[in-house]
């Protein structure tokens, strides 16, 4: 067989295995794009503002257009994102399933503050769609207080942290401070952290 000859066989069996190949190729149906629009109603992020460890709440309703008016989408899921102040922009955070009515509500402990999305995911014939920002600001829990009053712990004896003795004797109140020479015997009514505690009860220092 001549080279010609043997170039023109080689082709036409290469010919006959690419139909072959071609014949046993299923080209997959495309997918149509979901085409119903959607949106979510009534979205809140909150409070505003919310001490450290305390709730937040993301909630909103998922809708879709039907006509010229918004109707329940049913159940659907929805991504909630969290940006704290720009360090990661559109986090995914949390993916939760609204309730039959496409109501979606999840919270949060509140650590940092920071901006809150809520998006719906698309479906079959849903489009997705995402809620505006809502900025949650974060504050530290107040600092406790301490009492600056307490009752006695016996007749004469006031708590080691409130050593001041009111003493409600007529016609003043009057207040003893260790050291003084009265302070040993007076019996207290009332004792006081500090003298400012003391005199914002109606107490005067005594003078001696």
């Amino acid at each position: 067989m001549s080279i010609k000859s043997l170039g023109r066989a080689v082709i036409a069996a290469l010919t006959a295995l690419l139909a072959v190949v071609a014949s046993l190729v299923v080209a997959a149906p495309a997918q149509a794009a979901p085409t119903v629009a959607t949106r979510v109603a009534s979205y809140a992020a909150g409070p505003a503002t919310v001490t450290r460890g305390k709730p937040i709440t993301v909630q909103g309703q998922a809708q879709r257009l039907n006509g010229r008016t918004w109707a329940n989408t049913g159940t659907v899921k929805a991504v909630v994102y969290f940006d704290p102040d720009g360090a990661k922009p559109n986090a995914a955070v949390r993916t939760v399933n609204s309730n039959t009515k496409g109501f979606v509500r999840t919270s949060f402990t509140a650590s940092v503050s920071g901006k809150w999305t809520l998006r719906i995911v698309s479906t079959g014939t849903l489009k997705a769609s995402s809620t505006g920002q809502r900025y949650v600001r974060v504050v530290a829990p107040p600092r406790p207080t301490r009492p600056t009053s307490a009752a006695p712990i016996s007749k004469l004896n006031c708590p080691a942290w409130a050593p001041i003795k009111g003493n409600q004797g007529r016609p003043e109140w009057i207040y003893h401070l260790p050291g003084q020479r009265s302070y040993n015997v007076t019996a207290p009514e009332a004792c006081f952290s500090t003298e400012g505690a003391a005199q914002r009860a109606g107490y005067r220092r005594a003078r001696n």
